[in-house]
């Protein structure tokens, strides 16, 4: 089951691409985006990840901006213009968030 979510990131709200099992419950994973965006890939992996038995969050760290294949400069502006701050804490706010998820059984949380 995949579904946006929101979640705490430093006191503002980030969102992700939560995919959980057909189980309803699994260890969790931390998804990251390509330069491009949280694009139709970056959800394909997630939703491959659910499929396998886990629980996936994909964070938005563009927080909505996209940029396509075709794209490059775009895609370059968005990666050189992202404060890594914020990507630490929108990635550290994903963490938060599936650590407490009620269907996430691991202690620890994967990335890839």
């Amino acid at each position: 089951m995949a579904e946006t979510v929101e979640f705490r990131s430093n006191g503002t709200i980030a969102s992700g691409y939560l995919v959980k099992p057909s189980t309803a419950s699994g260890p969790g994973v931390l998804v990251i985006q390509e330069w491009w965006d949280l694009d139709s890939g970056i959800k394909e992996m997630a939703d491959r990840l659910g499929a396998a038995g886990f629980v996936a969050l994909a964070p938005d760290l563009y927080h909505g901006e996209l940029a396509g294949h075709d794209e490059m400069d775009k895609a370059a502006h968005l990666m050189h213009s992202l404060p890594p701050d914020r990507a630490g804490r929108d990635m550290s706010g994903a963490v938060d968030y599936l650590s407490s998820h009620g269907a996430v059984t691991s202690k620890g949380i994967g990335n890839g």
